[in-house]
């Protein structure tokens, strides 16, 4: 047993492994088998692939795009059909792990499949596979007629390298979160979108500002936002950087995100002469800095 990339001459053999699943009436909404033009526009050129056994086929799968828009190009559908004489045998899953593999050395971070809820062979297929059920869709379309739900599946890759979102979140966002977001911008590259939040909003602290300057950071332009500012976006770090915010911050719904806390004192309290503010200001910045070091080495 081999996989060949699909090919225009494989066609006919594909097309009748495709008729089998057809006349299941629980494979697909289409009804006819398309001609090899057809086909073809449908599916992309990437991740087509054929099993060879005994030089006959016996199974083939195709990726197809989810959507044309570009943010949505790492994301795609797998299509797979197995000869009914082959049921049974784990070519299926033979094939579907390699169009994971292939998938994942294309860039394709996510792949999805809708299958009809009475083809349960596929649907454990796909989750012995590493995908996720995420859900229904009710009566979506219809098949000669009749109405059909089709369950959503997923498999998001572990592979693919994509910025993650961290949050640091403090009380005011103003002094501690602002030198955090600061230096973990600076460590992180492009391996991380990095944002600071509040519970509250007081402004830029004027000698946050000044003692990350002292080291090279220009956090000048930072902006000190609310919590709230960002709901929605999909946090794969959150850490807190006071006890206050820690234990008063707003449920952040994210299901998949990190939590971390780490308090640092707040330098911006400290009353004294000029030399003692800033050894304040410094200390915690120092502190920060090491924990955003250790931080990036950890985790990105």
């Amino acid at each position: 047993m081999r996989i060949e990339q699909l090919r225009r001459e494989h066609f006919p053999e594909v097309a009748r492994i495709y008729r089998e699943g057809l006349d299941t009436g629980i494979a697909t909404f289409e009804t006819e088998v398309p001609d090899w033009d057809t086909w073809n526009k449908k599916f992309l050129k990437e991740g087509r692939f054929v099993v060879m056994l005994d030089d006959a086929i016996v199974a083939w799968c195709a990726l197809s795009k989810t959507s044309s828009r570009e943010v949505y190009k790492g994301v795609v559908e797998d299509t797979i059909y197995v000869a009914s004489e082959h049921h049974g045998k784990g070519i299926g899953k033979y094939l579907l792990n390699h169009l994971v593999e292939e998938s994942e050395s294309l860039g394709f971070w996510t792949l999805q499949a809708a299958i009809f809820p009475q083809n349960t062979a596929s649907i454990r297929l796909h989750k012995e596979c590493g995908f996720r059920e995420m859900g229904s869709r009710e009566k979506i379309a219809q098949r000669n007629g009749v109405w059909y739900d089709n369950i959503l599946l997923e498999r998001r890759s572990k592979k693919i390298n994509y910025m993650k979102n961290v949050l640091v979140l403090c009380t005011g966002n103003s002094c501690r979160s602002q030198m955090a977001q600061g230096y973990l911008k600076a460590m992180a590259g492009d391996k991380a979108n990095i944002y600071s939040a509040g519970i509250e909003t007081h402004g830029l602290n004027p000698g946050a500002v000044s003692i990350m300057a002292e080291d090279g950071i220009d956090i000048s332009g930072h902006t000190s936002n609310h919590v709230d500012e960002y709901e929605g976006v999909a946090w794969d770090f959150i850490i807190t950087v006071c006890d206050h915010a820690n234990e008063n911050c707003p449920f952040i719904p994210a299901p998949n995100a990190v939590r971390l806390h780490q308090n640092f004192s707040d330098p911006s309290k400290v009353e004294g002469t000029k030399e003692e503010v800033h050894a304040a200001f410094l200390s915690t910045r120092n502190e920060i800095k090491e924990y955003c070091r250790k931080f990036i080495e950890t985790n990105l």
